[in-house]
This record gives C-alpha cells, sequence and structure tokens, in this order.
C-alpha cells in the first residue's frame, strides 16, 4: 500500500455509532464551555476581589482630603497627616501603600514624589473619587484619586485644585482572586467527571429501547414477518418501527405473491410436461404404426410450443416486475406499432383475421408520438396485447374477424394513448379487473392459454406511469368485442 492510500484508509470513517454521535454532541459543548467558564470566572473573581479593596482605598482617600486646609493667610494649601495616621494608613503586611497631595502647582504637599500623576486632567467636583490601575517603583498598583477644591473666605474666587492620591499594590486582591477561583473551580473538577458518567449513563439507558428491539428482531424465526408492536417504543422510534411494519407488509405481500406465482407456473407447465410424457409414451409402443406415431409427434409439438409460449410470458412477466431501473429512451411509438403488426400478421393471416392500423395522419402531430420509455418493454407490452386480440377473437367465412390498431393523441394534454380493439366474445363487465391477474382466464372462452399476456401489458404499463382500462367496444352485439386502452401520462 503507497502512502497515499494508506491515509485514505486511516483517515475513512468507520461505521458511525448513533451512541458516539450523541455522546460527541454532549460532551462537545460541555467541554468546549469548561475553559469559558474559567475564563468568566477570573474576571467575575478579579471583580469582586477588587470591590471591598477599592472601598478602602476611597475611604482613605476621603480622609486624607479632610486634612487639605487652607493656610492662615489664605494665599497657600496645607496637608497635615498626623504622625499615628500615617503609621496607621501604611501598616499593611501584605502590601505597599503610597499616597500623595500635591498642589495647583504640582508642588508636594505630602506622601510620595514619584506617585504618577493621572493621564486625565479633567477637575472634578470636591471629594468625588476615581479609581484607575497604574504602576508605582516597577509594581502594579490601584490607585484612588480626587480633586479638592477650596475658596478663601476672604475671595470667592477658587484658588485652585488639590490632587489627593492613595495606592496599594495588588497582592491581596491576587490572593483574593486566588481563593474565589479555587473555591470555584475546585468542585467543577469533581463534577465535570461526574457530569460525563451521568451523561455516559443517560445514554445508555436513553438508547437501551433499541437494543430491546435488536433483541427482539434477532431472537425472531426467518418466517416471521408479523409486524412489531410499536407500543412498546418510545415515541422517537416509533416512526422507525412503522417504516419496518410497512416494509415487513411489503415483503410479505411479495414472498406470498412469488408463492402464488410458483405455484401456478408449476401448475401451468405441469399441463404441457404431461402431454409430453404421454404422447412419448405412446410413440415409444412396439405396436405404433406410422399415422399413430406421426400424430403423437405432432402433438409433442404443440406441447412443446406452448410450454415455450408459456415460459416466454413468465419470463417476460418477471422481467416486467422486476424492480431495477429501466433504461429509458426516446421511443417512437408509431414505430413500435408497425413492428409489432408486422410480426403479428402472419399469425392473424393464418386465422383469417383482419388486422389493420389506425393512426395520426398530420405531419404536426407526428412530431409529438415519442415519449420517454423501455422500447423492448413497450414492443412486448403491444404484442401481448395484440396476441390476446388474436387468440380470443373467433374468424370464419361468415363473420370475419377484426383487430384494429390505433395511436391517439389527447388535444388537449397531448397525451398518448394505444387502443386494440376486436369484434370477438369481450370480457363480462365483473371480470374485467380479474383478468389483469396471473394465470386468470375468462370463464367461457374455451380458448387455450396461459393467463398471463394481460398481467404483462399492466406491469409494463406501470412501470411506464400508464394505465390500462377495459372496455366493451360495439356495445348491443352479440359479440361485443373488447377494447384495451392504454394512457400515458402527458409529457413534461
Amino acid at each position: 500500500m503507497n502512502r497515499k492510500n494508506w491515509q485514505l484508509s486511516f483517515f475513512r470513517r468507520e461505521q458511525r455509532s448513533l451512541f458516539g454521535e450523541i455522546l460527541d454532541w454532549m460532551l462537545t459543548p460541555l467541554l468546549l464551555l469548561w475553559p469559558v467558564s474559567l475564563a468568566l470566572t477570573w474576571l467575575v473573581a478579579q471583580g469582586l476581589a477588587n470591590k471591598p479593596f477599592d472601598r478602602a482605598l476611597v475611604y482613605n482617600v476621603q480622609a486624607l482630603a479632610q486634612l487639605v486646609k487652607l493656610s492662615p493667610d489664605q494665599q497657600s494649601f496645607q496637608f497635615n497627616l498626623p504622625q499615628p495616621a500615617s503609621e496607621l494608613l501604611r501598616a499593611d503586611d501584605a502590601d505597599l501603600v503610597y499616597y500623595q497631595v500635591t498642589g495647583p502647582q504640582n508642588e508636594l504637599l505630602g506622601g510620595d514624589r514619584d506617585l504618577p500623576q493621572p493621564q486625565e486632567e479633567e477637575k472634578l467636583g470636591s471629594f468625588e473619587v476615581k479609581i484607575r490601575d497604574d504602576e508605582m517603583r516597577g509594581l502594579e498598583v490601584r490607585v484612588a484619586y480626587t480633586w479638592v477644591q477650596l475658596t478663601s473666605e476672604k475671595s470667592p474666587s477658587r484658588t485652585g485644585p488639590v490632587l489627593v492620591q492613595v495606592a496599594e499594590t495588588r497582592e491581596k486582591r491576587s490572593v483574593l482572586a486566588t481563593e474565589i477561583i479555587k473555591g470555584v473551580m475546585l468542585p467543577q473538577f469533581a463534577i465535570l467527571p461526574l457530569a460525563v458518567l451521568l451523561v455516559w449513563l443517560a445514554l445508555v439507558r436513553g438508547i437501551k429501547p433499541l437494543s430491546e428491539l435488536e433483541e427482539r428482531i434477532r431472537a425472531r424465526k426467518s418466517d416471521d414477518l408479523s409486524p412489531l408492536d410499536e407500543k412498546t417504543v418510545p415515541l422517537e422510534v416509533a416512526p422507525l418501527v412503522s417504516s419496518v411494519n410497512d416494509l415487513l407488509r411489503r415483503l410479505k405481500d411479495s414472498i406470498g405473491t412469488q408463492k402464488r406465482f410458483l405455484a401456478d407456473a408449476a401448475h401451468q407447465l405441469k399441463t404441457p410436461l404431461a402431454g409430453l410424457r404421454m404422447q412419448a409414451d405412446l410413440a415409444q409402443r412396439k405396436d405404433a404404426g406410422e399415422e399413430e406415431l406421426k400424430q403423437s409427434l405432432k402433438q409433442i409439438g404443440r406441447a412443446s410450443v406452448q410450454a415455450t409460449h408459456t415460459v416466454n410470458q413468465l419470463l417476460s412477466l418477471a422481467r416486467a416486475e422486476g424492480g431495477g431501473a429501466i433504461d429509458f429512451q426516446t421511443c417512437d411509438m408509431e414505430a413500435l406499432i408497425s413492428e409489432v403488426l408486422n410480426d403479428s400478421l402472419p399469425h392473424a393471416m393464418d386465422k383469417g383475421i383482419d388486422l389493420g392500423y389506425d393512426g395520426v395522419d398530420t405531419e404536426k402531430k407526428r412530431k409529438i408520438l415519442k415519449l420517454q420509455g423501455n422500447p423492448t418493454l413497450l414492443k412486448e407490452m403491444i404484442r401481448n396485447l395484440v396476441d390476446n386480440a388474436i387468440h380470443y377473437t373467433p374468424s370464419t367465412p361468415e363473420r370475419m374477424g377484426i383487430i384494429t390498431v390505433r395511436l391517439l393523441v389527447d388535444p388537449y394534454s397531448q397525451a398518448l394513448a394505444v387502443q386494440v380493439e376486436d369484434n370477438g366474445p369481450g370480457i363480462a363487465a365483473a371480470e374485467r379487473e380479474r383478468v389483469f391477474e396471473p394465470f386468470y382466464r375468462a370463464l367461457g372462452s374455451n380458448v387455450d392459454g396461459s393467463g398471463l399476456g394481460l398481467p404483462i401489458v399492466r406491469e409494463i404499463a406501470q412501470r411506464h406511469g400508464a394505465s390500462v382500462t377495459v372496455e366493451v367496444a360495439h356495445p348491443g352485439l352479440a359479440l361485443p368485442g373488447a377494447c384495451f386502452t392504454i394512457r400515458f401520462a402527458p409529457a413534461d
């Protein structure tokens, strides 16, 4: 195996598993959502961890802002932070705390000089606090800041804003966020395998009815085609069971039809074969004369022709009933009818029957005398209709048998129709549907036949989307005759 073929075989999917498909569709979103849950939990934890410490920063900024005063001459600012308060402000074992108070001219009034200034130079109202993230001496810090605006009693104009800032490193915040994430995520590590196990068990239980259905089907005998019980399966599986039952019914009908067909075929072939054997035994007698021998050979020939005809019709019926695809092509119906009539004319002349054709005359209509079909089957269909008419139509010097084949075109839909009309005994109304059943022969005909011609006609017509009907050709006459009509569907 070369490399390309190996790659194709490696990546080729095996037979799909319903259990695996459902498990994939359930677990994949779960596993994909888990990292998303981690990220969202981290963001939420950061927000939760910032809130209490931000409130403390705001409180400290507001407290320091209260210590900003005007000088006695009301020309400058003063900031006095008592030593105990400064020590208390910076008393933090985990984080470093910085503060800064600067005047209107960026002069340092107190605190750490290198604390970065806010980038935005907006002047806020008194004691309005904002919070930002910044960096102090290479460390990430959280900064709360505000501007203090004082007014001199001697002069109503503002003397300028004072910036008050308090910064704190983020160590406590990181520890708190980590603790929150641990508290949330650690249970998930235990819940995730449990969720996978529960999904697995739920799927096993969910597809158990399918396994039980499989076991019931496997436990059946090969000849058991009874329908499955749809009430014992879930609603989602009921349509599948209904389809299987429909298939079983059709299979049962098909097997029954085949059995009846084989039985009837054996019965039909038994008569000519028995005649052949009897005539062969008569011909083999020692005292048989030449005339008897000739008569026996004649009977053997007739029986063999009858058996051959029956076998050919059986093959034609089997071919027509076959469920395989038919090779359709454009067929000239007028040409097919002409071929059938040329083949059947010698047989009709032997019986003294007038076999004629009534077709379409105008050249315009000749252009639409084509349809999509299988020419072999269509010829077989027309031939069986003509042979049936020749077989059952009597002809005497006093009353000649007449058979007419017509090719008609519907003036509205432009659909084609083929008619075969005779002046024979006709078919009783009660038997017009039964004559299309295999091996059925009309009562009182007293004519030898296999009863396969008309079933072949109906099967071929149905394979071509056509319908077959039979009517009285000449009502009121002693021999009313029969008129078979094959109507094809209009062309698209």
